[in-house]
């Protein structure tokens, strides 16, 4: 799994790097299939901005979580990707055929 972390408008300290890989090793207990994921930091004059980008299967899944505490922030957007990701692997290995 490729793993990117950047920050803008702001350094990025051993503590948040610890961090965000951490939560990143979590991830492929809900889904193996992950290929990339890209982290993105950035402090704005009022809040700090977190996105992150996985790319899994043949999907991109994006999140984005903004708060006034950037360890916050971190926790929500991996727990939004968390379930998007479980979401996603549950719809490729359902069994039955979806109703329209």
């Amino acid at each position: 799994m490729d793993i990117t972390i950047s920050a803008r408008h702001m350094d990025l300290t051993d503590a948040m790097d610890v961090h965000i890989r951490e939560r990143i090793e979590k991830l492929p207990r809900y889904d193996d299939h992950i290929i990339s994921i890209d982290v993105t930091l950035d402090d704005d004059a009022a809040q700090e901005h977190v996105e992150i980008i996985a790319r899994c299967h043949k999907d991109v899944l994006v999140t984005k979580s903004r708060g006034h505490d950037l360890y916050a922030a971190i926790d929500d957007a991996f727990d939004k990707l968390e379930r998007r990701v479980t979401k996603l692997h549950d719809k490729l290995t359902e069994k039955r055929p979806r109703r329209r």
